[in-house]
């Protein structure tokens, strides 16, 4: 049984970044909110809206499905020929609180930031990642029972990968979000975003959860 365990783990392990990459939140606006982002065509990106968690441990059956992230705003800095830096502009405190905006369940800090190429056009800027840091979770959001926030108190980490995928906007003037950028028009569409717990402490948490499985076993 211990040989089992111990391959259980390897497995796991060996299986790349992408199994360790689970997103722990996962959240979008509501298409019916004409929310997501907007750019004024001067350096700030906005999110007017709180934005709902659409899914927790890749599961949409999570307690915390439903609550609020607020993003804050942030300002747009570089050149089309390498990525664009972003960093909160004002307040750089995100959070999660629940449905109603009555109660905490998260609070980090979010810090500057690439906004990178993805996919196959290297034009199309829409990937922006960076770090929360200073992540606490409140009593609240402990005693919520939702298995995101145990993981990241469990992980014992103040850090969270953070991550929006931004869908460019289109106007008479430009095609692209670089194009946007670039020209200084003004835009905005949807997007969504996701927060994750850093690898290592992924990690850690599975030679945690096996080996007190083997525990058990034993026992």
């Amino acid at each position: 049984m211990k040989r089992l365990a111990i391959m259980i783990l390897t497995l796991v392990v060996c299986a790349g970044t992408s199994a360790l990459a689970t997103p722990g939140i996962e959240f979008s606006p509501d298409a019916g909110t004409a929310g997501g982002w907007t750019y004024d065509g001067a350096g700030t990106l906005s999110f007017n809206q709180h934005v709902a968690v659409d899914a927790a441990m890749s599961s949409n059956a999570d307690a915390l499905v439903g609550a609020l992230v607020y993003v804050p705003s942030l300002t747009v800095t570089g050149v089309p020929d390498g990525p664009y830096t972003l960093k909160p502009l004002g307040s750089s405190v995100l959070t999660v609180q629940s449905p109603d905006d009555g109660t905490l369940y998260l609070k980090a800090t979010l810090s500057k930031g690439d906004l990178v190429p993805v996919g196959t056009i290297g034009a199309a800027y829409t990937s922006f990642t960076s770090d929360l840091t200073d992540v606490t979770v409140t009593n609240a959001g402990k005693a919520l029972g939702s298995a995101a926030l145990s993981a990241i108190v469990n992980s014992g980490t103040s850090t969270l990968d953070f991550e929006l995928s931004l869908q460019g906007g289109s106007g008479t003037n430009y095609h692209s979000l670089t194009q946007m950028l670039a020209g200084g028009y003004v835009g905005g569409n949807g997007f969504s975003g996701a927060m994750s717990i850093p690898e290592p402490a992924t990690i850690a948490l599975l030679s945690l959860g096996s080996f007190a499985l083997f525990r058990r076993r034993r026992a």
